[in-house]
């Protein structure tokens, strides 16, 4: 991996060494997040980029994990931006933070670890299949299946499920978890696995 340093200027990460890449360096609002976990954040795009051998451009979009981040470019640096929020024409609304994407990050790589299993993070472009109570807040009976590459295997469905997949409806992933950040954790879960979900607790199992 390139060698380069982050360090704190008022309330700011801020790069050092990576303008020889990407002819800026990197600039990230501090938040409930350490210097560590920009560097990981760093380290996943330096490696995206100097693999494909591409160059980031000023407005651009980039998966990490299960959300979205976006690249601005400023006089001196390249702002780190992540999704904060979609708008009623479906246009993508960005903040100066990596709060949500470290957090989601941290959640689901520590819950797999638990378990001993290998993530197998959904992007945030992929579907779920779902009963529309689970919405309500009502309890949640999980599954995930191989799927084809539009969808990211889910089945969420409430105990009231009768069993009709033409009842269920299709959403973004993204919404899910706007709407159900409780079940954010889980999503990571490899195929095969199912998960429930109550106000009393959780449990994982594998489905043999």
């Amino acid at each position: 991996m390139y060698k380069y340093s982050i360090i704190e200027i008022k309330d700011f990460f801020v790069s050092q060494g990576l303008d020889k890449i990407f002819t800026k360096e990197f600039i990230v609002n501090k938040g409930d997040y350490t210097e560590e976990d920009v560097k990981f954040v760093l380290d996943y795009i330096i490696e995206y980029f100097v693999d494909s051998n591409s160059q980031i451009k000023n407005g651009q979009t980039f998966g990490f994990g299960s959300w979205l981040l976006q690249f601005i470019f400023d006089r001196e640096y390249i702002k780190l931006m992540e999704l904060k929020d979609i708008d009623k024409e479906g246009n993508n609304l960005f903040q100066f933070s990596l709060s949500n994407s470290i957090k989601l990050y941290r959640e689901q790589f520590s819950l797999c670890e638990r378990y001993g299993l290998t993530p197998s993070i959904p992007r945030i472009g992929q579907k779920i299949a779902l009963t529309t109570d689970v919405y309500d807040g009502s309890e949640v009976n999980a599954v995930r299946y191989d799927s084809p590459e539009h969808m990211s295997g889910w089945y969420l469905t409430s105990n009231d499920y009768d069993g009709d997949i033409d009842s269920l409806s299709i959403d973004y992933l993204f919404y899910v978890i706007k709407r159900r950040p409780d079940l954010a954790k889980f999503l990571a879960l490899p195929s095969g696995y199912r998960f429930f979900l109550d106000a009393e607790g959780s449990e994982v199992w594998k489905d043999e």
